[in-house]
């Protein structure tokens, strides 16, 4: 069954552009986090916790 709506036209609901907003946030933060952990470790600031 075909819907009555062009495809390149779908409607959303209004939180839907705060929905998207928030998941590139998380994964903006997800990427520093990743480039912190990055940066500790190969400057040999990370490991273990004691263990430095």
């Amino acid at each position: 069954m075909k819907p009555n709506y062009p495809a390149d036209n779908v409607p959303h609901e209004p939180w839907y552009k705060y929905g998207v907003m928030f998941l590139f946030f998380e994964m903006a933060v997800a990427v520093a986090v990743c480039g912190y952990s990055l940066y500790l470790t190969f400057h040999g600031l990370g490991g273990f916790p004691g263990k430095h």
